[in-house]
């Protein structure tokens, strides 16, 4: 099997040579390029099985050369080593389908674990080019369907079993398990590979499906020639997905019960759906199975006269009370993870509705939008964990106290100036008269006034006090002492100073100007 190392950095390409075990990776050939125009002109006679290359390089990057190379190569399977977590990149490899992305600092494990993949995926290609075993993993899909069935079909599987080279386990210890990812699968092959490896180095018989878009059903069988108790293989087939299975997007996994015999797995298969559903309640990553700690309780059930509480609060703008009350009930319905998905979801939807009558009923535009709604419906039921749809709620509450905090403090604003405009001559007004005239606390008036308008309210005043003063000073007639007052300021040479200060000159320099147009 030949492998095309690019990477244009001498000393990471020849600690790669030196530390990487070829022949336990069933590499037989190594050619080695500095560049992707160097990678593409050696591909042409070299025909590498697997490409192995940096992605960031001078004068052709990885990715436009394994483009280039699949043309000729269309069967080589590219292997990605990037020192950089770039989006675009990483969906370039994925439109590749490239076996595996590789960050630099490169660890020697995780690069020998996706060359050993590679390896694997170009035998299983070359046998299917032969004509060998093509249609094994069918078969092994087909037996994994068969057991997922109610009904058991000894007949059709007692024929499969011989096809792929194994005895029919009638009476193994087996256990069934599913999982739930928390995204779409795009590699489900590959997916299904790596818990097929994981149970071989179990000492497990496997046989796994892609139920949908986000479940695999996986069937693992005691080998009748060992004498394992399948408490240890499991154990160790669990901990091996769990080395194998990125953390992100997430996954649930569930177990099902032990069983003895292949008749009885069924069983086992509806119990581990039934455990799955608990995930939901569960943070991302979460192993789910029949313990001596779990009994099953009661569903949750929500009253619908406890939505009163919720919609008073947020007809109140009270956002401190909203939150807390649906943060206690996350955790009162945390206490019933055999509640159903469906109802729990059912309950945020009904919500969610309140959050939208309410802000529909204080008049805010965005709020009067359905649309809004049925997108909303989509992300509610796309939430994988109680946790996510919890925080999916929480964000809309955030939409409308904001809404509301944000009209709130227009009020203020408002209300703050019409009420200086209309006694700015009063020398006693003050900022406790006018947050007692407006109902709420001088600190809380200061912060909405200035957060509204980049100005203090004392500031504000006294501008406004001095363009009246600046009317009046038209008045040749007007002593200044008597402006002073009438503007709200009882000592001449303070109303000057602040004049001076707001203008930049003295009232009496401000007439002269006035009079000289």
């Amino acid at each position: 099997m030949k492998l095309l190392l690019v990477e244009d950095e001498q000393l990471i390409r020849k600690g790669i040579l030196m530390k990487t075990d070829w022949k336990q990776c069933g590499i037989n050939e190594v050619m080695q390029a500095e560049d992707g125009r160097d990678a593409v002109r050696i591909a042409e006679q070299f025909r590498p099985d697997i490409l192995l290359t940096d992605i960031r390089m001078p004068h052709m990057d990885g990715i436009e050369a394994a483009r280039s190379i699949r043309e000729f190569c269309p069967k080589v399977h590219i292997i990605f080593m990037s020192g950089f977590s770039d989006k675009e990149y990483l969906k370039a490899a994925i439109s590749l389908h490239a076996v595996h992305y590789v960050e630099k600092p490169i660890h020697p494990d995780e690069l020998h674990e996706a060359i050993r993949t590679a390896s694997k995926m170009v035998q299983n290609d070359l046998r299917t080019d032969m004509g060998e075993e093509e249609s094994m993993p069918l078969i092994k899909r087909e037996i994994a369907a068969l057991l997922c069935s109610p009904v058991y079909q000894s007949d059709k599987l007692a024929r499969l079993f011989p096809l792929i080279g194994s005895q029919f386990p009638h009476n193994n210890p087996c256990v069934s398990s599913v999982l739930k990812w928390h995204h779409a699968i795009e590699q489900g092959d590959l997916l299904l590979q790596e818990l097929e490896d994981a149970a071989q180095m179990a000492a497990l018989d496997c046989f796994s499906m892609l139920k949908d878009n986000h479940h695999v059903v996986i069937h693992l069988i005691s080998r009748s020639e060992l004498t394992i108790p399948l408490d240890d293989s499991l154990q160790q087939w669990i901990h091996q997905v769990s080395l194998r299975l990125p953390k992100v997007p997430g996954f649930h996994l569930g177990i099902g019960q032990q069983v003895h015999g292949l008749d009885q797995l069924y069983a086992s298969y509806i119990s581990a759906v039934t455990n799955l559903q608990r995930g939901f309640y569960q943070p991302p990553n979460a192993i789910l199975w029949e313990s001596t700690n779990h009994s099953h309780t009661d569903a949750f059930f929500f009253e619908d006269k406890r939505i009163t509480t919720f919609a008073l609060a947020l007809q109140q703008d009270d956002a401190y009370q909203a939150k807390n009350w649906l943060a206690n009930l996350m955790k009162e319905i945390c206490k019933y993870p055999d509640t159903s998905v469906t109802y729990t979801k059912g309950i945020y939807l009904q919500l969610y509705q309140t959050v939208q009558q309410v802000g529909k009923e204080s008049g805010i535009p965005s709020f009067k939008q359905e649309a809004a709604v049925g997108k909303y419906v989509e992300r509610l039921y796309a939430c994988q964990t109680l946790d996510v749809l919890n925080q999916l709620l929480s964000d809309e509450l955030d939409v409308l106290f904001d809404h509301l905090e944000t009209r709130k403090g227009n009020s203020i604003i408002r209300h703050v100036t019409q009420y200086i405009e209309r006694n700015y001559q009063n020398r006693q007004l003050s900022l406790a008269e006018i947050s007692e005239y407006v109902g709420v606390t001088i600190p809380h008036l200061c912060f909405v006034y200035k957060e509204g308008t980049g100005v203090t309210i004392k500031h504000f005043l006294s501008e406004y006090r001095i363009d009246r003063a600046k009317e009046l000073l038209a008045n040749k007639d007007l002593k200044l002492f008597d402006i002073a007052l009438q503007v709200g300021y009882g000592d001449g040479e303070y109303f000057s100073k602040i004049f001076k200060k707001v203008t930049g000159l003295q009232p009496s320099e401000f007439r002269k100007r006035i009079a000289d147009v």
